[in-house]
């Protein structure tokens, strides 16, 4: 569900205590094991005082809440599902949720987008497999590791499954896995001591001497080096005969291995400018891609070639809004029968199945290229600095939540404000009284507990965020961090543009973006002043000629934006989609 980013992610807002409470016995309720953790502990708290809620739609229209700490996403909330933990959850409890175990090769597949399939499944440690039902929320992990790596939902129940038996099909449709785009919007730290250990060392253990043959060829069927073809060394110019037939060829190589028949129907009807850019680019030979272009090709156009293609019976196109779209495809066509796979564009920053097993097993490290964004506050009026002052702490100086937990903490104990008969609730003396509350309840609440006091002084206090940029100086700057804004609209009723703003507040040049992405999209990309911005420090917006959500996500992030920073709206999509 979320291989790709978010279709639209909304801003995040701080929960209200009784939402808080509300969400956490929900989740007490569907994981009874962690209750009893949280409780013998007493003072462990399943949701953090900090944590924070964004709606958001997934790229293939599935709704729901994301739910994130200061540092890392915590729990995702889909309808007909208990509250769903992502990996950082899990990590902390292990245990909470069943588990199924399988060889690190497969893990790889399913941070890949791939579904847990049973040839690839292996009994655990007991020599069974839990009892689960179709439906039923399990986690995924590699065979002698007790860490969760992945979350999905049962395809079938398991008194079904036999591994290792030659039943084929799948077994968990996968949720949310280690490295994908829900696990990239938190602090990206990796799976707690997974050692770096070879296939073979999970092969030898006494369960499972040998992977079943059918999950081996699963494995190194994907391999992008199984099957090559012959190609011209890109010392020689390609002729125009010869970018005709590259074209062609990476068209089928695109439709066969990158857009599949499987999942056709969840992508078409598809835009020509996405077809060309998100998939007809990647698929061009390694050795010869960068000469394959459709302004060099015959046909000159874009639209002329997919005519042509057209015209051959391949697929079928429509003009839509001024606009061609692929509305579908003839797989029983005889140029995509038999294709030999070879080494494309795309395969430049993929890795090979040896060493991305090897990376699911070390820690992944913060990148060097990452921002970094710290929420801080200042005391504001003359009743929040006589406040801090009471409670010992400088009123000049500037405060993360934590650091503003601890002034709480402090102002409570000097002043005895606990209430005797329940721990959890602080009692409202006066000077608190003016800080937290206003006129309506000053004759209502007497007690609020310790997140509820955050919670309201963080909102009373002056907001400042620092940001420290990869190779600079951490710069502190008033008001909320503000996100880099991803619409994507028609304009003029037919033409489809993406727009981007914000990206001054994260360093980044505006006009080397835009380069960036004229090349990226292979499409117009160009940049003019916000109107009413202040001539001393201006902003731009950049407009991207076609829907380019994906593309401009993916450069943001390897720039070094969080993805929690990153908002997506699309007003192209149509409405109810994923709906039933």
């Amino acid at each position: 569900m979320f291989k790709k980013p978010f279709a639209n992610l909304k801003s995040f807002s701080p929960l209200r205590s009784s939402d808080r409470r509300k969400f956490q016995n929900e989740a007490y309720e569907a994981y009874p094991s962690v209750k009893e953790i949280c409780t013998k502990e007493g003072a462990s708290h399943l949701m953090p005082d900090d944590l924070r809620s964004a709606k958001f739609t997934s790229h293939n229209g599935t709704s729901g809440l994301v739910y994130m700490s200061e540092k890392q996403t915590l729990w995702v909330s889909v309808e007909n599902l208990p509250p769903i933990p992502t990996v950082y959850t899990m990590w902390q409890y292990p245990n909470m949720i069943p588990k199924l175990y399988t060889w690190g090769p497969v893990v790889r597949k399913l941070i890949e987008g791939a579904d847990l399939m049973i040839p690839g499944m292996v009994y655990g440690p007991e020599g069974t497999l839990p009892h689960l039902n179709t439906g039923d929320l399990v986690a995924i992990t590699i065979k002698g590791y007790s860490y969760p790596l992945a979350i999905g939902t049962m395809a079938l129940s398991t008194s079904e499954i036999k591994p290792r038996s030659g039943m084929k099909g799948k077994a968990v449709h996968i949720i949310h896995v280690f490295e994908d785009y829900l696990w990239s919007m938190g602090d990206k730290s990796g799976p707690p001591e997974l050692l770096d250990i070879s296939d073979d060392e999970y092969e030898e253990d006494e369960d499972a001497q040998e992977a079943p043959t059918d999950v081996k060829a699963e494995v190194t069927a994907v391999d992008p080096s199984a099957e090559t073809i012959t190609t011209q060394s890109n010392t020689d110019k390609l002729s125009t005969n010869d970018i005709d037939e590259w074209l062609k060829k990476s068209l089928f190589y695109a439709l066969v291995y990158k857009l599949k028949p499987d999942n056709a129907s969840n992508v078409l009807p598809l835009s020509a400018s996405s077809l060309y850019s998100a998939y007809i680019m990647p698929c061009r030979p390694l050795d010869v891609g960068t000469e394959v272009d459709i302004k060099k090709s015959s046909w000159k156009k874009l639209q002329k070639f997919l005519k042509a293609m057209e015209k051959s019976g391949l697929l079928k196109t429509k003009e839509q809004r001024g606009e061609t779209m692929i509305i579908s495809v003839d797989w029983t066509h005889a140029s995509l029968q038999d294709l030999r796979k070879y080494k494309t564009m795309e395969s430049l920053t993929a890795q090979p199945v040896k060493e991305a097993v090897k990376a699911v097993a070390r820690p992944a490290a913060q990148p060097s290229n990452q921002a970094e964004i710290i929420e801080i506050f200042k005391p504001l009026g003359t009743q929040m600095i006589k406040f801090f002052e009471e409670a010992k702490h400088n009123k000049d100086a500037l405060y993360t939540i934590p650091e503003i937990r601890t002034v709480i903490a402090d102002y409570i104990k000097i002043h005895d404000l606990v209430d005797p008969k329940n721990q959890k609730m602080i009692n409202i003396d006066p000077v608190m009284c003016d800080v937290i509350l206003n006129k309506q309840e000053y004759n209502s609440i007497n007690q609020l507990a310790r997140d509820q006091i955050l919670h309201r002084i963080c909102l009373k206090m002056q907001p400042f965020h620092k940001i420290k940029l990869p190779g600079k100086d951490a710069v502190l700057r008033k008001g909320e961090p503000k996100p880099v804004e991803i619409t994507q609209e028609v304009r003029q009723g037919r033409k489809t543009i993406t727009k981007v703003t914000g990206v001054e507040g994260f360093g980044l040049d505006v006009e080397e973006i835009s380069k960036e992405l004229t090349r990226l999209c292979a499409s117009s990309a160009t940049y003019n002043a916000i109107q009413g911005v202040s001539p001393k420090t201006p902003l731009f917006e950049i407009m991207v000629q076609g829907p380019q959500i994906k593309n401009v996500t993916e450069l943001m992030l390897s720039k070094g934006v969080p993805k929690r920073f990153i908002d997506t709206i699309d007003k192209t999509a149509k409405k109810g989609k994923g709906k039933k």
